[in-house]
């Protein structure tokens, strides 16, 4: 998977596109765990941290997206940051933006 394609997993998991509602606090924390990996961090470091709540069910897949995209995570972890500052709107039309580019 390339940094267009993790971006867009991670994106679409915490988006409501039906709904237009984004979880922009389980972005931000997939940032954060991404750093952590980036840090040296494992997933098994992270079980117990709050750092998880919300992503337990998605942090090990944050892990696999990671390592396979290492020397992309802060360009990923950029793209989600600006991401998360567009209004819904942007942020629904990036969305199919890059799930058409994907295809």
């Amino acid at each position: 998977m390339n940094r267009f394609g993790a971006f867009l997993e991670i994106v679409s998991r915490f988006t409501d596109e039906r709904w237009g509602e984004v979880r922009e606090d389980l972005i931000s924390k997939s940032i954060k765990v991404l750093r952590k990996y980036k840090e040296g961090k494992k997933p098994e470091d992270l079980k117990d941290s709050k750092l998880i709540q919300g992503l337990e069910d998605f942090y090990e897949r944050l892990y696999e997206i990671y390592r396979e995209n290492e020397e992309d995570v802060e360009k990923i972890n950029q793209a989600l940051s600006s991401f998360i500052k567009a209004p819904v709107p942007c942020k629904l039309k990036i969305i199919n933006i890059f799930e058409t580019l994907l295809e």
